[in-house]
């Protein structure tokens, strides 16, 4: 990924009102059985723009006006493959969005060691799972959460754990998105309902939309720790695994628009509140809509990935 201007970088997370913190405090509000506010509600507003977890250093965006004492949902923001989380707030523009829109946007590091996450198939294919799991338990004590509105977004390698933590983390997220990275993740029987969305372009070299080995095969590109545990590194396509989604959600006919070069399938009347939607732009490359012009291949700017992230988790 491209060195992004160090100018844009501070006037971003300087637009996204981005605040954290580095501990665990004990809350000293008392809430009702059953609400959804969370154990740090009632303690002070952070005061860094970091959280400290697992040993590694998260950048955390808070809305503008952050009361301690109102839950405020969660979005947790997903780098891809040798990325960062900077690069991640940066390019995506999610900490600005969701800050604006009443979200905390939490974009954790990935193990240095490997600067990407583990997913279900490969070796250790949990570790990342369990790892976002203990993250949302530490910022539930540490800030005040919506326990009923947790959501995780990713690009790319973020996205397909994005799209895992559905079945990883049963029952605790509302929603997933995931932006050219959902074939990398498959859906499980019976699922929690959420609400799921996902972004792809049917130029991507990177993670294929029709299915296949990524980077058009070249295995030199693929690091040894995210290879399959069994097997070929071989994807199946967006569409069927979008359809999966739909009927494990127990959906009922998708309906598809098209505009342009982007296409919107939906599925609704989805089990207790579900829905599944697909945004593929025709010749786009491995790239977050909508954003500037930094991954492989054509963008669009007929389509905005984060603003449809933050409406579909607001709705």
């Amino acid at each position: 990924m491209r060195r992004i201007p160090a100018v844009l970088v501070a006037g971003l997370m300087l637009a996204g009102g981005l605040t954290g913190c580095s501990d665990d405090r004990e809350s000293s509000a008392a809430w009702p059985t059953g609400s959804p506010a969370s154990p740090g509600c009632g303690t002070p507003a952070p005061p860094t723009t970091r959280i400290d977890y697992a040993g590694r250093s998260h950048l955390l965006a808070l809305p503008r006006v952050y009361d301690p004492l109102h839950p405020v949902p969660v979005i947790v923001n997903l780098h891809g493959l040798r990325s960062s989380a900077l690069q991640q707030s940066v390019y995506s523009g999610l900490p600005q969005r969701g800050a604006e829109r009443g979200f905390a946007v939490v974009t954790p590091e990935a193990l240095p060691s490997r600067r990407g996450w583990k997913l279900p198939g490969m070796a250790d294919g949990t570790a990342d799972i369990e790892f976002v799991g203990g993250l949302l338990d530490h910022l539930e004590r540490t800030i005040c959460v919506d326990r009923t509105r947790e959501y995780a977004a990713g690009m790319s390698n973020g996205g397909g754990l994005a799209a895992a933590l559905a079945c990883g983390l049963p029952g605790r997220l509302a929603g997933v998105a995931a932006v050219a990275g959902l074939n990398l993740a498959l859906p499980c029987r019976q699922p929690a309902p959420a609400r799921l969305i996902a972004f792809h372009g049917t130029g991507d070299t990177v993670i294929p939309y029709r299915g296949g080995a990524p980077f058009l095969g070249d295995a030199s590109r693929v690091p040894r720790w995210m290879l399959p545990a069994r097997g070929p590194f071989r994807l199946p396509g967006v569409p069927g695994v979008t359809t999966g989604w739909a009927r494990a959600f127990g959906c009922g006919p998708g309906t598809t628009k098209a505009a342009g070069s982007v296409t919107h399938l939906r599925y609704g009347n989805c089990r207790d509140g579900a829905s599944v939607e697909l945004y593929t732009v025709a010749g786009g490359g491995h790239i977050w809509p909508g954003a500037f012009l930094l991954g492989t291949g054509r963008t669009t700017a007929a389509l905005d990935a984060s603003r449809l992230i933050v409406d579909a988790f607001a709705r």
